[in-house]
C-alpha cells in the first residue's frame, strides 16, 4: 500500500514537460556492461556497445532528475557531466530509426512487465533491460521478441538470458499500463554524426485514480482504527 501511495504522490509531470530540455548526464545506474551487437536493422550500428541506465538531470525545465534509457543504438550519449539539448516528442524518432506503433507498444510492455521490479543498480539487470528495449524497438513487427534471433541480435555475458526473460514477460503481459513513456529526441537530423547524442526514453508512474487513493486512504484509516481498538 505504501508503494502505491508513493507512486501516486510522485507521479509528476513528465506529461507537463516543457517543449525543450537541457539534459545533463550525471552518471550511470550501474557499471556499464559491454554488449556485442550481432545483427541490427539500424544503419551504422557499432559492433560493441555499452548498456546500462543513465542518471540524468533536466537543468532547464521541470523534469528534475530521472533515469533514462537508450533508444538510439547508432549514436553515443554525451560524456558524464556534459549537457545536451533535447526535445520531448510523441513521434519517436524523426532523426534516426523511427519506432513503429507496434514497436512503441512493445517498449511500453517491456516497462510494464518488468520495470517495477528492476534493480537498475545491478549491472546484469540494467544491461539486460537495455538490450530488451533495443529488441522491442528494432525487431520486425511480425517476429517474436528475442535478442538471440531476428533482425536485432545482441549478446552479453550475464545478461542475454535475462534479456530474453524480460522480453517473454513483455510478450505475455496483459495488464494495464503502469508507466507513462516520455520520448526525448536530441537536436540534429538523421545525418548527424555518431557522437552527437542518443535519443532516449524515460517513464513516470501512472497515477493511481482518485478512487484508488480514497480506497488506500480508507484502508489506512481502518488499520489505524483497528490499532486503536486493540490498545483500548
Amino acid at each position: 500500500m505504501k508503494k502505491l501511495l508513493s507512486a501516486a504522490i510522485i507521479a509528476a509531470g513528465f506529461a507537463t514537460t516543457s517543449d525543450a530540455a537541457v539534459l545533463r548526464l550525471d552518471g550511470y545506474t550501474s557499471t556499464v556492461q559491454s554488449v556485442s551487437v550481432n545483427s541490427s536493422p539500424v544503419a551504422n550500428t557499432p559492433g560493441t556497445v555499452g548498456a546500462t541506465g543513465f542518471n540524468l538531470t533536466d537543468t532547464s525545465g521541470d523534469m528534475g532528475s530521472f533515469v533514462g534509457w537508450c533508444l538510439d543504438i547508432a549514436h553515443y550519449l554525451m560524456s558524464t557531466g556534459s549537457s545536451q539539448n533535447y526535445t520531448p516528442t510523441n513521434d519517436p524518432f524523426s532523426n534516426s530509426f523511427g519506432l513503429s506503433n507496434v514497436a512503441r507498444d512493445r517498449v511500453q510492455s517491456v516497462f510494464d512487465a518488468n520495470y517495477a521490479s528492476l534493480d537498475a543498480s545491478n549491472g546484469d539487470q540494467a544491461a539486460a533491460f537495455q538490450m530488451a528495449l533495443w529488441e522491442a524497438a528494432y525487431e520486425d513487427d511480425n517476429t517474436a521478441l528475442s535478442v538471440s534471433n531476428g533482425l536485432f541480435q545482441a549478446s552479453s555475458t550475464g545478461s542475454t538470458t535475462l534479456a530474453n526473460q524480460f522480453l517473454l514477460a513483455a510478450t505475455n503481459y496483459t495488464g494495464a499500463g503502469l508507466w507513462n513513456l516520455s520520448f526525448l529526441q536530441v537536436d540534429g537530423d538523421a545525418n548527424r554524426g555518431r557522437y552527437t547524442g542518443q535519443n532516449l526514453v524515460t517513464v513516470s508512474p501512472v497515477p493511481v485514480p482518485a478512487a484508488g487513493l480514497l480506497l488506500i486512504t480508507g484502508l489506512f484509516g481502518m488499520g489505524a482504527l483497528t490499532r486503536r481498538r486493540r490498545k483500548a
